[in-house]
């Protein structure tokens, strides 16, 4: 479990040092419901622009998505655990710790929702950065009917984690990952499938618990919510093609 573990290593060191740093720069009232007014002002923005270019069969399934998507936010907003905050209970929903952290939310989901209804150019492919606004996030070039790709996640209050860095077939809208013959794999065949379904990326894998933390996932609707530089993107195909995690 290499890569789980090289990014899990990572992850626990950063946050550490954020926590760190959280407890001398935490928000005050005034400025976390400012943060989240105006989180939630784009994000409003969003939704309406989601309201005006989607059909209204899609629109409706979204509107259930964005009802689960708010109580994943509040979820994880009023959970002390997840937000660094001192005690037990439940936040209230006025705490600047909750503000926060619902401001940080939102401005992700922002960035899904924009992703999903914004126009593709005529000789875009694939390649960029794909979130699904709930921890997940994916880093993908495709060349030559491969995705070379690195999956990270970070899922609920206690921040379960995963990792994998692969290259997938890619024929187009369907992508497969198989870990099969991989000196770092474990027992059982680990698998991804990718559909590509209109703005939307649907990833379902099979026996990945080798590569993340028990309550962690890879599943979940992406889209590509930004580009990768060239920079970037030979980073990814390195990594790719290793299996080994990029360094953070």
């Amino acid at each position: 479990m290499r890569n789980a573990i090289s990014f899990l290593t990572v992850l626990l060191c950063a946050a550490l040092v954020g926590s760190s740093l959280a407890q001398e720069k935490k928000f005050t009232s005034a400025k976390a419901k400012a943060a989240f007014d105006r989180a939630d002002r784009a994000l409003n923005v969003a939704w309406a622009e989601a309201k005006k270019k989607l059909p209204e069969s899609e629109f409706n399934k979204l509107k259930e998505d964005q009802r689960a998507w708010v109580e994943h936010r509040d979820y994880l907003a009023r959970s002390p655990m997840y937000t660094g905050a001192a005690g037990q209970g439940e936040l209230a929903l006025d705490s600047p710790d909750y503000l926060e952290t619902a401001a940080g939310l939102a401005e992700e989901r922002t960035q899904w929702l924009n992703g999903l209804v914004r126009e593709w150019g005529e000789d875009e492919t694939i390649t960029g950065v794909w979130t699904d606004s709930h921890g997940g996030r994916i880093e993908i070039v495709e060349r030559e009917g491969q995705l070379h790709l690195v999956i990270q996640c970070v899922r609920g209050p206690t921040s379960h984690t995963g990792g994998l860095a692969g290259v997938a077939v890619w024929n187009d809208p369907i992508g497969w990952f198989s870990d099969k013959g991989r000196e770092d794999a474990g027992d059982a065949e680990a698998n991804l499938s990718f559909i590509l379904r209109g703005h939307k990326l649907e990833v379902v894998g099979a026996n990945t618990g080798y590569y993340h933390g028990a309550r962690a996932y890879f599943d979940g609707d992406y889209v590509k919510t930004s580009s990768l530089s060239a920079e970037a993107q030979a980073k990814i195909v390195k990594s790719a093609k290793t299996g080994e995690l990029p360094e953070e």
